[in-house]
């Protein structure tokens, strides 16, 4: 009886039937595997295999001569998605920097032809913890690289701004590999690519990504990343970004451990930032307090900083950039945008002394501020913070007077929303730190690992 590779009308199983044999089956993952070799490399294979090796072993499963399922098959598409550029130095010799966007697209294709597997679900859907209750307090990397896959495939339709917002506030808690290529919406409407440059982390509760463009005619610029707090606590440094909310100056640990990597990286790495390259930052909530201490320091390599429901810096680092600003020499032709945008009956943005952009009066630092009002009145606090202005059917928004900038800006003139968090704030930083060395405790007591912190090596 001929053999073939047949897939049940009823998804249950993949398999070549004859009397559905163990032999069969063994002979079915073979040809699965030989196909996949031959498509996406063996190194490849071998990385996909680690890294999902809590799903399957692929090696038992085809000696035992179990089916192959569906669920098996949806793995390497996953998988395959999270593209290295190491996946294109496999196939092709050229150097990726010295590929046109053009023919960057066709490499990718050879790579990495598989289309979404399994279930879909719309990327407008998707908010920053994890899809599942399991994985908010342990690490599923299937449902992670999963939702990475949904929220870039459909960038084609996305406007830069929309995406941009995406990312600071969904997809960066998705965590992105160092090498990795980011799908990002494109001048002719087709997808450009950024290139993960490097992870700057400390285990102190700041983790950014700066991304830069990965073909040499590429439209995109380098863009620095921050990551917001993790509500769920099986993100890296959970709690470290819990501790970096509620002390004092918010988000000094985390800023003052990462300090000296963005020196480095800003000042004496020219494969991120060539000469005097100006380069774009972005972050939403904490990740967007962390980014204006690095406004503050290095807005002379900045010309777009953008920030979504942040908490301010305090008084003094918002202060002495302003006046570090208002005193630097003209850039008519490279001016200085800062973009502010808020929700309206978010108290997250009234944390915090004065954000970085009060005080400006340089003719060439533009700064704006949005706010949106939701049409619903009754949404809760934790939707309002998390809700998504350009990613997504847009609301009205109002665009503040420069006359009320500085009251805006500074949240001594906002309510007392700062007053109670310094209250509690102290007790919280302590109570989190213990709380943290419960955890561990009980994950060595029950071999379980729940807390993340983001110094671990694993792919």
């Amino acid at each position: 009886m001929p053999k073939c590779l047949m897939a049940e009308i009823n998804g249950s199983s993949v398999s070549i039937h004859d009397e559905l044999s163990s032999e069969a089956n063994k002979q079915t993952w073979k040809i699965f595997r030989e196909t996949l070799v031959g498509t996406i490399g063996q190194r490849k294979f071998d990385w996909i295999c680690h890294r999902y090796r809590s799903k399957i072993n692929f090696n038992t499963s085809e000696a035992s001569g179990d089916p192959l399922l569906p669920h098996h098959v949806e793995l390497f598409s996953i998988g395959s998605n999270q593209l290295l550029s190491q996946d294109i130095k496999d196939r092709f010799p050229e150097k990726l920097k010295d590929l046109t966007l053009s023919t960057l697209r066709d490499r990718i294709q050879h790579v990495q032809p598989f289309p979404l597997v399994g279930a879909y679900q719309d990327p407008e859907s998707l908010y920053g913890s994890p899809g599942s209750r399991w994985a908010i307090f342990f690490h599923d990397k299937v449902l992670m690289d999963k939702e990475k896959q949904l929220l870039f495939s459909d960038v084609r339709r996305l406007s830069f701004t929309a995406w941009l917002e995406r990312m600071c506030k969904v997809t960066v808690n998705r965590e992105f590999l160092e090498g990795q290529l980011l799908a990002a919406p494109g001048a002719d409407g087709m997808p450009d690519y950024y290139k993960v440059h490097r992870k700057i982390a400390t285990g102190d509760g700041l983790v950014a990504y700066a991304l830069r463009p990965a073909a040499r005619d590429s439209h995109l610029k380098p863009l620095i990343l921050f990551r917001p707090s993790q509500w769920a606590l099986s993100g890296e440094d959970a709690l470290e970004t819990y501790r970096n909310d509620v002390q004092p100056s918010v988000g000094e640990d985390g800023w003052k451990a990462a300090e000296s990597l963005f020196d480095h990286l800003l000042m004496q790495d020219p494969r991120f930032r060539r000469g005097n390259q100006k380069i774009s930052i972005a972050g939403y909530s904490l990740g967007g307090t962390h980014a204006q201490y690095l406004l503050a320091k290095h807005f002379d390599k900045i010309n777009q900083a953008t920030f979504y429901n942040d908490p301010s810096t305090p008084d003094d680092v918002a202060e002495q950039a302003a006046a570090a600003m208002n005193n630097m020499p003209r850039r008519p032709e490279d001016p200085l945008y800062i973009q502010i945008n808020r929700m309206e009956r978010d108290p997250c943005d009234k944390v915090g002394g004065k954000h970085v952009g009060w005080g400006i009066t340089h003719p060439d630092v533009k700064v704006q501020l949005q706010e949106v009002d939701h049409n619903n009145k009754e949404i809760s606090v934790f939707y309002l913070h998390a809700y998504r202005i350009f990613d997504n059917t847009n609301p009205t928004y109002q665009t503040k007077d420069p006359q009320e900038l500085n009251n805006c800006l500074d949240n001594s003139q906002r309510g007392g929303y700062e007053g109670m968090r310094r209250l509690w704030g102290g007790i919280a930083y302590i109570a989190f730190g213990i709380l943290g060395e419960i955890i561990k405790a009980i994950s060595w007591l029950f071999g379980v690992k729940i807390l993340r912190s983001s110094r671990d090596l694993d792919i």
